[in-house]
C-alpha cells in the first residue's frame, strides 16, 4: 500500500507535469498550437501504432499496458501481462504508403526495458517538373523511421515511470533530416478497481534541419544550400481509464484523454472497448477538434494457447479526404515467465 505522505507527493508531481512542466520547459510545448499550424517537422512521428488504440480514438495514454506502450507511454511497459512482450503492427495508410512498427520489451520485478522501431515507406514516386508534367522518367523516394530504446521504472506497486530515447531520420530523395528525440510517460494506479491515469510528452528535442545538395537547375542559377529549421512534433497527452465489470463474461473498458500538440489545436480523445469472456473485445472511439474524419473502431481476438498470451486486432481509422485507413496489429506474450510477486500488476 502506498502510505499518504507518498500519495501526496505522487500527486504532486502528476499536477506539476501536467501544469507546470509545459511553462518550465520552454519550447516543449507551444501554448497556443493552433496558431502553430504547419510549423513542426517529423509528422510521421505522430501517425499513431497499434490496433487496439486506434479504434479507441487514440485515447490510449493510460490503457497502454501491452506491446504498444514503448509507443504511448513508456511507463505501462511494467503492466504488461507478461514480463517479455513482443509486437508489430502494420498500417495501410493513404497513397499507397505503409507504416510498419515493431517492438521487443522485458521487465524485471522494478524495472523494465525495450527496443523499438518504425518506417514508413512510399514506394516509387514519379519525379516531375515544370516541363514534365506528367512525368520525366525517373523516380524518387521519400522514406521515414526511428529507431529508440526504452527504460521503465516502478516506483511502488501503483506507480511507474518511463523514457524512450530514439533516432529519428527522413529521407526525401538527396535530402534528409536528423534528429534524437525523447518521450516521458508516467502510470498511477489511482486505487479504484483497476482505475489509472496516464501522462506522456513526446517527440521533444532540438529543432529539425534537413541537409544535402540541393539539384543543379537550368539558367545558371544556384540554389541556397541553408535550409530552414523546423521544432519537433511534440505532443502531451493526460488520461484517464477504468475497467468496469458488468457481469462474470462481460467487462467494458472507458478512456479519455486531453491531447495538446505543440502545432495544432487542443482535442479530447475517447474510446471504449466491451470484453465478451476476455476472448473477443469490440471497440470505438471518436477524437474532437478534428474538421473531418475522427471516427475509428475496430475489434480484437485473445487467446491463450501454452503458455502464451496472444492478441490480434484490427481497426479502421475516418480520416477524411484521405480515406478510410486499416491497421493491423498482434501482441505475444509469453505467460511462463509470470512469477507470484507479479501478482499486483493485475490491477487493483
Amino acid at each position: 500500500m502506498v502510505n499518504r505522505p507518498l500519495k501526496f507527493v505522487v500527486m504532486a508531481l502528476l499536477l506539476s507535469f501536467i501544469l507546470g512542466g509545459p511553462a518550465l520547459a520552454g519550447d516543449i510545448l507551444r501554448l497556443y498550437g493552433e496558431d502553430n499550424v504547419g510549423t513542426a517537422s517529423g509528422q510521421f512521428l505522430r501517425i499513431p501504432v497499434g490496433a487496439r488504440g486506434v479504434a479507441m480514438g487514440k485515447a490510449y495514454v493510460a490503457c497502454a499496458t501491452d506491446g504498444a506502450a514503448v509507443f504511448w507511454n513508456p511507463a505501462g511497459i511494467m503492466r504488461t501481462p507478461g514480463r517479455t512482450n513482443y509486437f508489430a503492427s502494420h498500417s495501410v495508410y493513404a497513397a499507397d504508403i505503409d507504416l510498419d512498427y515493431l517492438s521487443w520489451h522485458h521487465r524485471k520485478q522494478s524495472f523494465g526495458f525495450g527496443l523499438t522501431m518504425g518506417s514508413l515507406r512510399s514506394g516509387d514516386i514519379l519525379r516531375t517538373d515544370e516541363f514534365h508534367q506528367e512525368g520525366t522518367g525517373q523516380y524518387f523516394n521519400a522514406n521515414q523511421f526511428f529507431v529508440g530504446a526504452s527504460l521503465a521504472r516502478a516506483m511502488t506497486d501503483r506507480f511507474s515511470l518511463g523514457i524512450t530515447l530514439k533516432y529519428y531520420q527522413e529521407n526525401l530523395d538527396e535530402f534528409q533530416t536528423k534528429s534524437i528525440l525523447a518521450d516521458l510517460g508516467i502510470l498511477y494506479f489511482v486505487g479504484l478497481g483497476d482505475m489509472r491515469i496516464g501522462f506522456s510528452i513526446r517527440n521533444f528535442g532540438g529543432d529539425m534541419k534537413p541537409g544535402g545538395t540541393p539539384p543543379t537547375l537550368p539558367d545558371g542559377f544556384t540554389p541556397s544550400g541553408e535550409f530552414q529549421s523546423f521544432p519537433a512534433p511534440t505532443v502531451g497527452t493526460f488520461g484517464a481509464a477504468r475497467t468496469w465489470q458488468m457481469s462474470r463474461k462481460l467487462t467494458v473498458l472507458t478512456t479519455a484523454d486531453f491531447n495538446h500538440p505543440s502545432d495544432f489545436k487542443e482535442s479530447f480523445r475517447f474510446g471504449s472497448e466491451v470484453g465478451v469472456n476476455q476472448i473477443l473485445f469490440l471497440r470505438a472511439g471518436y477524437e474532437t477538434s478534428r474538421q473531418e474524419g475522427g471516427f475509428a473502431a475496430g475489434f480484437g481476438l485473445q487467446l491463450k494457447r501454452k503458455q502464451f498470451l496472444v492478441r490480434v486486432d484490427y481497426a479502421y481509422s475516418d480520416q477524411g479526404s484521405f480515406g478510410t485507413i486499416h491497421h493491423i496489429s498482434v501482441d505475444l506474450s509469453p505467460l511462463f515467465q509470470r512469477k507470484p510477486d507479479d501478482a499486483w500488476r493485475r490491477g487493483r
